[in-house]
């Protein structure tokens, strides 16, 4: 028995100090498993800064085509004649300023329907307000060369729409020209409510009224002493 007992002790620390140390394989393999993501992703972006430079290299291209494109539109805007813009009412001084830029501005007011007609037929733009009747007549006149009419107002009342549509006209106004004036209009009927301005000027009209046939009476009185 203390034999056997020995010879597995032997045994034991023969295997603990003959068996084959673990071989450094498998940390190399989990090292370049590791590394793989990095060595496959590194093509791809190559690839993708190469596509980014290409994609930059063609916008610059396509500005540059752009740039020269607009230079070309603009010296073919320049070469075009101006339009003819017919102003029917009286505007303010800056818009007509503004319109003198962009075409000839023709200021004819108060025109007659006939006038306006004989206008028009010569315009490509006409302007209005209020007073001035845009009719089917004034559309045929014109034979298809006005393009535009603009009301300097909010109403389109006076523009026939109808014949618009049928030759081919647009028509604008401007839905916030008297935004302004109208809320002025409004704090003013307010404040007039609150401290009674019309009847205040009710009275004072009628004192002024009274003070006026008295001042007459005497006026004649006194004129009457002197002759007498």
């Amino acid at each position: 028995m203390a034999f056997s007992s020995s010879c597995s002790t032997v045994k034991s620390v023969n295997s603990r100090w003959t068996s084959p140390r673990p071989s450094p394989v498998p940390k190399l393999a989990s090292l370049r498993l590791s590394l793989l993501p990095e060595l496959r992703y590194t093509p791809n972006l190559k690839l993708t800064a190469t596509n980014a430079l290409r994609t930059v290299e063609q916008t610059k291209l396509t500005e540059e085509n752009n740039l020269s494109t607009y230079g070309s539109d603009q010296e073919d805007l320049a070469s075009l004649p101006k339009p003819r813009i017919l102003v029917a009412e009286k505007l303010g001084e800056a818009g007509v300023n503004l319109l003198r830029e962009f075409g000839d501005v023709d200021c004819s007011y108060e025109l007659s329907p006939e006038d306006l007609k004989k206008k028009v037929s010569e315009s490509d733009a006409l302007i209005v307000r209020s007073g001035t009747k845009v009719t089917r007549e004034v559309f045929e006149a014109a034979k298809g060369r006005l393009k535009v009419v603009g009301r300097a107002g909010v109403g389109i009342d006076n523009v026939d729409l109808q014949a618009a549509t049928e030759y081919g006209c647009l028509v604008v106004n401007a839905p916030t020209a008297n935004t302004v004036a109208a809320a002025e209009h409004g704090i003013a009927l307010l404040a007039s409510m609150a401290r009674n301005v019309a009847q205040a000027d009710a009275s004072t009209k009628a004192v002024i009224a009274k003070i006026m046939v008295y001042y007459g009476r005497l006026r004649l009185l006194h004129v009457t002493a002197i002759y007498n």
